[in-house]
């Protein structure tokens, strides 16, 4: 009773809010308003990029998620990042059918400029994320964040086709020597046409490795 109590104290004195629309929440410990809730759908439509052999995208980019996804990548919300990765779990199953058991997981990195500006590597925390859902449910991977470096700072590519990109991002990412893993799994946050995927992967390649997966945090599709 004294614990109820104190939730409910806390509940009144700092209102619950929804990590994707900001509306105030009934229970202290929701992390999502019921229409936002439905709204996070899978990414049931994702094409494989180019030099990968299979790929998952969790989520759509649109509505809920990428309010959460905007939230956490350029204003460091905690609420909105911790709201949108404890949707992961649901998904594993489809996780699973991309990440075979002792793959190494690698996140897409950023440039070190973009590292310093941002002060934090949301592809990073996804990946770390991933690699401890996996180990919960006695799926072993490697994580690994020292094996692909972006050598060259690239312009954003949001506005970008689909040739413009892999061109932007020609020589952008370098292997570090020595590597070796029988299967890769590549990490990143938002994923339009794959270019940067594709082009991670084509180093791998070019390295050595064989078996390259991809598994994005959402996909959206670019008109």
């Amino acid at each position: 009773m004294f614990i109820e109590t104190l939730n409910a104290l806390k509940h009144v004195l700092w209102p619950t809010r929804c990590a994707a629309c900001d509306v105030l929440l009934p229970e202290p410990d929701v992390l999502l308003c019921e229409d936002c809730s439905d709204a996070v759908q899978p990414a049931a439509d994702f094409v494989c990029p180019d030099n990968i052999e299979r790929a998952c995208a969790v989520f759509r980019y649109e509505g809920a998620v990428q309010q959460m996804i905007a939230k956490w990548k350029y204003h460091e919300d905690y609420g909105a990042r911790h709201a949108l990765l404890a949707c992961l779990p649901a998904q594993l199953e489809r996780l699973r059918e991309c990440i075979p058991q002792n793959a190494c997981i690698i996140p897409v990195p950023p440039h070190p400029k973009r590292l310093r500006e941002r002060g934090f590597d949301p592809v990073w925390q996804f990946a770390n994320e991933l690699h401890k859902l996996l180990k919960r449910n006695d799926i072993p991977t490697d994580f690994r964040d020292d094996v692909l470096s972006r050598t060259r700072h690239t312009p954003h590519q949001a506005s970008l086709s689909h040739d413009e990109r892999m061109h932007n991002l020609d020589g952008a990412f370098h292997v570090a020597d020595g590597f070796t893993a029988d299967h890769v799994v590549l990490i990143d946050d938002v994923v339009t046409t794959g270019a940067t995927a594709a082009t991670c992967a084509l180093a791998l390649k070019n390295a050595g490795i064989r078996h390259i997966s991809f598994v994005a945090l959402a996909y959206t599709a670019k008109s």
